[in-house]
């Protein structure tokens, strides 16, 4: 049983009715996903996390830097990155919906596999407070990043994304550094990484359900 089982739209407070019809209306497709049923035991948490992921996550939502597909893409890439298997099973048909293929949506999951890869690595260098790792070759095979259909841009959003959450400030760094030469600004990083975060809340919390 979960530990915050859900709570039917027909059990709700008014209150919580409340957010239920705005979610039925904007993001759920005239439902109510469980996994809002199952936050609603706090009223306020749920109110924040539906207007968070309708305002940065949701790839129907017009108007922002990101586009949709983008979004979504980097969506599946926190869910996978933060170990949230009911998320990343729910994201990865949404990459679908928003327009990606079945092949990109593994190839997605594959950079974020990838790039987690080289974040374990390069973390060990920076904890390990010994000079003598920094000579030492990574030797790590990592033509993802080059041989997918995603677009470098892409790769590199997920790569940032995803090394931030693994706290990997050379990786960070390296991939900020790399989007600003394609011509990313950094108000489209930052929403990227805020795309990321309301992800990430979410991913806490049903991770642990």
């Amino acid at each position: 049983m979960p530990v915050t089982p859900p709570i039917a739209p027909d059990k709700a407070s008014e209150a919580i009715q409340s957010i239920y019809e705005r979610i039925k209306e904007t993001i759920g497709n005239g439902q109510v996903p469980v996994g809002y049923q199952m936050m609603a035991h706090s009223e306020a948490y749920l109110s924040d996390s539906y207007n968070n992921y309708k305002k940065f996550v949701h790839h129907q939502n017009p108007g922002k830097l990101l586009d949709g597909k983008q979004r979504a893409a980097l969506a599946l890439a926190t869910s996978s990155a933060m170990n949230c298997v009911h998320c990343v099973r729910a994201h990865a048909k949404d990459v679908v919906a928003a327009g990606w293929t079945e092949v990109q949506a593994a190839e997605i999951l594959a950079v974020t596999a990838t790039c987690t890869m080289y974040n374990t690595y390069f973390k060990f260098k920076d904890l390990a407070g010994d000079p003598a790792f920094e000579h030492l070759s990574p030797g790590l095979r990592a033509f993802t990043f080059q041989k997918t259909s995603l677009e470098e841009t892409m790769v590199e959003l997920i790569n940032v994304v995803v090394s931030n959450i693994n706290n990997c400030k050379k990786c960070t760094a390296s991939h900020v550094a790399r989007l600003l030469e394609l011509g990313v600004t950094h108000e489209t990083i930052d929403e990227a990484i805020k795309v990321s975060a309301t992800m990430a809340s979410f991913n806490t919390y049903h991770r642990t359900q």
